[in-house]
């Protein structure tokens, strides 16, 4: 009763904590990793987010996750996602259901005993410090100093170059066997505005490999801006001009990744060429958790040579060589759907995310690629094309410590002339297969990356070749349940638990790419409207061991048993 009477009185006089205020620290702090779990949830994906008095009626219904910073929260209807409270309390009513967590910090809970649960119920007494950046959390330590969070995940922010930082002068990006480490050097603001916010972003590209040579000085730069109107929706335009170096494939393996690799072992996971153009872009937000974004613009395409840059093992194995590229001057419009219901975005529980993504390209080509027989095209024509690429995840919780993840990757060719090398696919390696080495060289036709041995040699390289490619992965993920526990004050049968930071992880892959309308690789070309038999896929399957988010994994070729057994080590989940 006193609890309800409380929260009554909070309802009607808000209790609102300044940056300051909210920087004092409580005096018993909370767990690193309960200050991360809830600041992501907060910052993530939310279906109904409030900084204060917040109300769900009986009759309503959230199909999503709820956040509440201060509070207090009165729910007597359906969440069909997680409910996170920051520093308030919850008053739950006989009808309130919540289908997944519900997760309260320095507040407390009236009403459980009566209401219905379907996940976990974590009630941490000591109160969040926090200051606020626009509408994002930041953690703060005892000492009034941004809460630590995982160093690759603190890198992996800043290569993203997503406006979390207001003022930024040095940015580092992926380092690679072609440009060294390279470098951004300029500003980057953004300033949030009562109908929305401004972002702009310029830099100049210092490339540790090239950029000092006294044959040429090669420095790149990217100017970006964006004008965005309305927060959680409304409308966003924006355009850059770059002169950068891009992967041809980046969704197998993180920029974190395939960095450390390179540095750390002298093995690229991809291949580079040079982009010199610019584009403007206008996106429509319908929702938190949905975007979709239409650009145009004219970028010229051209190889890049291999370097000799500095690695910590290895420095006398030779690198792969990096594959040319079909050049010209090329005209692109592209339209990219995105739909994100994860729980978090790092460590997801349960939701989906779908990533759509067409181009069409139009362009000149006034060199193609040595060697990319069977498919290459005369240089000095006009090349016309359209590629999709479809990448849908469904992360599902099966209780308190169990989750059953599943992933349908597709892309490729859809229409028009066939596709330059920038635009080719391949699925092998740690990234999709892992079973398979990556870039291997096989006897024929190779169902990972498209090349063929048939007439006698491969392209330098060994670059990615696929008109089209499939993945399916699944894996289930188990918790050891190796953290703290303990009974929550005043509700038996209740436990205070932060998600594990050790997980299990088995897993099965099958996959496979191939050409389309290829007269000269008939066992590996398929019609347009063909789906290569099941019995062809590449098939493997691998156990690993999730601690913080560095997984140890091993992996074994199924269809191919002569493949040996395959040991690689990933910086988040595997997707």
């Amino acid at each position: 009763m006193r609890r309800t009477l409380l929260a009554l009185l909070l309802a009607t006089t808000p209790v609102r904590l300044s940056a300051q205020e909210a920087a004092v620290p409580p005096t018993q702090t909370l767990p690193s990793d309960v200050r991360r779990l809830v600041v992501d949830r907060w910052n993530g994906p939310n279906e109904f987010r409030a900084s204060d008095r917040a109300e769900i009626g009986e009759n309503s219904e959230v199909r999503g996750n709820v956040s509440v910073l201060r509070g207090p929260l009165f729910l007597a209807g359906r969440v069909t996602g997680t409910v996170v409270v920051i520093n308030g309390d919850v008053i739950l009513q006989p009808t309130a259901r919540i289908d997944g967590d519900l997760i309260v910090v320095g507040g407390d809970v009236d009403g459980l005993a009566s209401a219905r649960i379907g996940g976990a119920t974590r009630i941490y007494r000591p109160a969040l410090a926090y200051r606020e950046e626009g509408d994002r959390l930041v953690a703060l330590n005892d000492d009034g100093t941004a809460s630590e969070e995982n160093w690759w995940r603190r890198l992996e922010r800043k290569r993203d170059g997503n406006w979390s930082e207001a003022v930024r002068i040095v940015q580092a990006g992926a380092y690679n066997r072609v440009e060294g480490l390279p470098i951004q050097l300029g500003p980057a603001v953004q300033r949030l505005t009562p109908w929305g916010s401004v972002r702009f972003d310029a830099a100049a590209v210092i490339r540790t490999g090239t950029s000092f040579a006294a044959d040429r000085a090669d420095v790149g730069q990217v100017v970006r801006g964006e004008v965005r109107v309305g927060r959680d929706r409304g409308i966003g335009i924006g355009g850059q001009i770059f002169d950068t170096v891009e992967p041809i494939e980046a969704w197998q393996l993180s920029d974190l990744e395939t960095a450390l690799a390179a540095f750390v072992s002298r093995r690229d996971y991809r291949d580079y060429y040079q982009r010199h153009g610019g584009k403007g872009s206008l996106t429509l937000y319908g929702a938190r958790n949905l975007s979709l974004t239409g650009s145009y613009g004219a970028e010229r395409w051209s190889s890049r040579e291999l370097r000799n840059p500095f690695t910590l093992f290895n420095p006398d194995r030779d690198w792969r060589d990096n594959p040319t590229v079909d050049e010209g001057l090329f005209h692109l419009a592209d339209l990219a759907l995105q739909f994100d219901t994860r729980t978090d975005a790092e460590d997801p529980w349960s939701g989906w995310l779908v990533s759509a993504d067409i181009e069409h390209g139009r362009g000149h080509v006034t060199s193609t690629a040595a060697g990319s027989d069977p498919v290459a095209f005369a240089a000095g024509a006009t090349n016309e094309y359209t590629r999709g690429f479809f990448d849908v995840r469904r992360y599902n919780r099966l209780g308190p410590s169990g989750q059953l993840n599943m992933r349908l990757v597709l892309g490729g060719w859809l229409g028009g002339d066939e596709l330059p090398l920038t635009r080719r696919l391949s699925v092998d390696g740690p990234g999709a297969l892992p079973g398979f080495g990556f870039r291997g060289l096989h006897t024929g036709f190779d169902r990972g990356n498209c090349n063929s041995t048939l007439n006698g040699s491969v392209s330098a390289g060994v670059p990615a070749q696929c008109d089209r490619i499939a993945l399916a992965q699944v894996e289930y993920r188990g918790d050891l349940d190796l953290g703290f526990g303990g009974l929550v004050d005043g509700f038996p049968g209740r436990y205070r638990r932060a998600h594990g930071d050790v997980n299990w992880v088995l897993f099965a892959d099958a996959g496979r790419g191939w050409l389309v309308d290829q007269p000269n690789a008939v066992a590996g070309s398929y019609g347009s409207g063909v789906l290569p038999p099941l019995s062809t896929f590449r098939t493997d399957l691998g156990v690993g061991l999730d601690v913080a988010g560095i997984g140890v994994y091993c992996a074994k070729a199924l269809s191919s048993p002569s493949e040996p057994l395959n040991f690689f080590v990933r910086l988040r989940h595997r997707f």
